[in-house]
């Protein structure tokens, strides 16, 4: 149950993170129930639902930018909300089966949750679609250096971020 639990809440998470970047690429203001981005240092920050194709440091051409922007565009869901309303609608029916004295409908939770997982694989889906029309612009060179970053980008201070690090050992850094 706490699995299903998580992957609704990522899922939310995801569809929050692509709305509000979608939004922020072309500088205009994030809605008013998209998180405020996360403040930066020098460069993007990416967690999970983040962009594969990290373009950090990479140079890009006037015309890259203006063709990576048109695909940021074209993209952009009609309504951002709507997935994550979806999403919410399908938590609420879960919660209320699970609070509902007597016998737990498993075969309606099974559903919901199968709606849920539609959700997130198209969403999945929809985002790598939008990362191969990136990979389309970028030059072999810019390619070879973003496959050469580090997998997950470094926090301000030079380290990977919180939710990535490896569990403490109580020793302190």
């Amino acid at each position: 149950m706490m699995k299903r639990a998580l992957l609704a809440t990522t899922l939310v998470m995801g569809l929050a993170a692509f709305s509000g970047a979608a939004a922020r690429a072309d500088g205009v203001a994030p809605s008013v129930g998209t998180p405020p981005p996360v403040p930066e240092c020098g460069g993007m920050h990416h967690g999970p639902g983040g962009h594969i194709l990290r373009l950090d440091g990479v140079k890009l051409t006037a015309e890259q930018k203006k063709k990576i922007k048109a695909v940021f565009d074209s993209n952009r869901p009609e309504d951002p909300k709507a997935g994550m309303e979806q999403a919410h609608a399908l938590q609420e029916q879960i919660r209320t089966v699970l609070t509902t004295p007597g016998p737990v409908d498993q075969a309606k939770l099974q559903g919901l949750e199968q709606q849920i997982s539609a959700l997130h694989t198209q969403y999945a889906l929809h985002k790598l679609q939008v990362e191969a029309q990136i990979h389309d612009i970028l030059t072999s060179q810019q390619l070879k250096q973003i496959a050469e970053q580090p997998e997950h980008p470094l926090d301000c201070r030079g380290k990977m971020p919180l939710q990535l690090r490896p569990a403490q050992s109580g020793k302190p850094e």
